[in-house]
């Protein structure tokens, strides 16, 4: 899948810029603060995902009341044209041949996009959150509909922490038949994301050690889940392909932690088990023995972490998609040293479209990209 032409108008620092963008490696090249990461993030919109750093509002120019994006895009032999219309505090309409999509998460079904950037690094320091948006995300983009379960999910939240909330203050013993309801609702939404995000982790694992590998050139990474209400042994032998995945299984875990932890909840009125509060491992095998990543690897090893799990999204896209999503790097090379550099330039030339950014003047000789995109002021100037 590729992009083929894009146009923003008052998108970010763009007033009204268009650009044709060629099917393998472009590079985007310019000073800091000129809009090089803006132009990566208008194609990530394209997927439906939204920004994957700003909310709506941040998307359109200072003074302007909305974001227009509009591109001519290909996925297999299919030509196709989106139009997306960003309105902060309104959310994101979207067409698709001029006819309308009923919400933009099914863009997915278009164009997917991997973004890699700075920020990325939070994939393996940062908090739980984030681990559990990427793996979310990746739910979403191998299946679209798959959407729909933590929607789901993030309802029936609302409305259990809700009721908790206002029986807070009754007593905890007489309470259990109005959560009955909730605690169903509960077992069967939450099961049905832990199944998707273990079934997406088992199939993403392989790819990350692979990757991993090749870019520290040498050592291996394991991933796994970790959850309060699955068993160890249980969540790990499903990670790495051993056990079935089973959500009547999965529910009757999530019931037995629930029921254990009633009280408490009613007490702080607010629900404190399911998915909405598990995390992924990441761990790096150092002389034989396999530390967290994020507490005990340097910043480089963490940073090579995160790219080899985007470069492993990418991976598992491309084999269960049966075409290539498009690349989107930001800034890269500006925190790689020599060798991963060089690895990652080989990398990148046969993944299809990759559109990468850098202020580094070398990135022009080492990359040799098919088309060179200059940044100045939110104007594009081509070459290549």
């Amino acid at each position: 899948m590729r992009v083929n032409e894009l146009v923003l108008e008052d998108f970010r620092n763009y007033a009204d810029e268009q650009v044709r963008l060629a099917p393998g490696l472009n590079l985007v090249i310019g000073r800091n603060a000129q809009g090089k990461t803006n132009l990566l993030e208008a194609i990530h919109c394209l997927s439906g995902l939204g920004s994957p750093r700003a909310d709506n509002a941040a998307l359109v120019r200072h003074g302007r009341g909305a974001a227009l994006v509009h591109a001519d895009v290909t996925r297999v032999h299919r030509s196709l044209h989106i139009d997306l219309e960003i309105k902060p505090g309104r959310g994101t309409r979207a067409l698709v041949n001029k006819t309308a999509v009923p919400r933009t998460s099914a863009l997915t079904d278009v164009i997917v996009t991997v973004f890699f950037g700075p920020d990325e690094l939070s994939l393996v320091k940062g908090s739980p959150d984030g681990r559990r948006r990427f793996l979310d995300e990746l739910v979403v983009k191998l299946r679209p509909a798959r959407d729909a379960l933590r929607r789901d999910l993030e309802r029936v939240l609302r409305q259990r922490n809700a009721l908790l909330k206002s029986l807070r203050a009754a007593d905890p013993s007489g309470v259990h038949a109005e959560l009955e309801v909730w605690d169903r609702s509960l077992c069967r939404s939450g099961a049905a994301v832990a199944a998707a995000r273990l079934e997406a982790l088992r199939d993403l694992s392989p790819h990350a050690s692979k990757r991993y590998e090749e870019v520290a050139g040498g050592g291996s990474l394991t991933l796994s889940y970790v959850s309060s209400w699955l068993p160890e042994e249980l969540a790990g032998s499903i990670s790495d392909g051993t056990a079935e995945i089973d959500a009547s299984s999965l529910e009757e875990h999530l019931a037995a932690r629930i029921e254990r932890l009633r009280r408490a909840e009613v007490e702080r009125g607010a629900t404190l088990v399911g998915p909405q509060r598990d995390d992924v491992s990441v761990r790096l095998s150092s002389q034989g023995t396999m530390l967290d990543a994020r507490a005990f690897a340097s910043q480089g090893d963490q940073r090579t972490s995160a790219l080899a799990l985007k470069l492993a999204e990418h991976d598992l896209l491309s084999e269960s998609l049966q075409d290539e999503p498009i690349l989107l790097l930001d800034d890269v090379f500006s925190e790689l040293d020599p060798m991963r550099r060089a690895w990652l330039a080989d990398a990148v030339r046969d993944v299809g479209q990759t559109i990468l950014t850098s202020a580094e003047p070398l990135a022009l000789e080492t990359l040799r990209a098919e088309k060179i995109l200059e940044v100045r002021e939110g104007r594009i100037d081509v070459s290549g």
